[in-house]
């Protein structure tokens, strides 16, 4: 998914560089931040409250995800405050063992919450995961990664 700040030249030059099977879409979106406001692995997605209907549609079709809407320890930046993997995730260190077992019910993924970086909680924000390995800042300490 690309923000509609994207141009066509931009937008040509991907469609040129990837191969076919890769799906990409331009959104008009309003909140254009979108690994701000977007979480997702392969199956679902977590969202910002207000993201439009239509992004909603556009990120379902276009990445094949579950979409729902949700906020995290009272937090609308979901993809600032959880990084998600086929695997498992990890979600902003105040949201409750409640809201995480709840969360994690209706994801079907394990969950946990902590921070990265000594002690940030912007986890999306501060590392890149997939199923195989995941990438954070030097300052992240041993505790954190565990």
């Amino acid at each position: 998914l690309l923000p509609n700040s994207t141009t066509d030249k931009e937008l040509q030059h991907l469609r040129n560089s990837l191969p076919d099977s890769v799906k990409i879409a331009r959104v008009e979106e309003r909140l254009s931040a979108l690994g701000n406001v977007i979480a997702c692995n392969d199956y679902v997605a977590l969202v910002h409250p207000d993201l439009d209907r239509e992004t909603e549609e556009v990120l379902a079709d276009t990445l094949g995800v579950e979409v729902f809407r949700q906020t995290l320890a009272g937090q609308v930046l979901v993809g600032t405050y959880c990084a998600l993997t086929n695997q498992g995730g990890i979600v902003h260190p105040k949201t409750p063992v409640e809201a995480q077992d709840e969360l994690s019910s209706l994801l079907q993924l394990p969950l946990v919450a902590g921070t990265i970086n000594r002690g940030s909680d912007g986890v999306g924000a501060g590392m890149v995961v997939n199923d195989w390995v995941a990438f954070c800042g030097q300052d992240t300490t041993a505790t954190e990664i565990s």
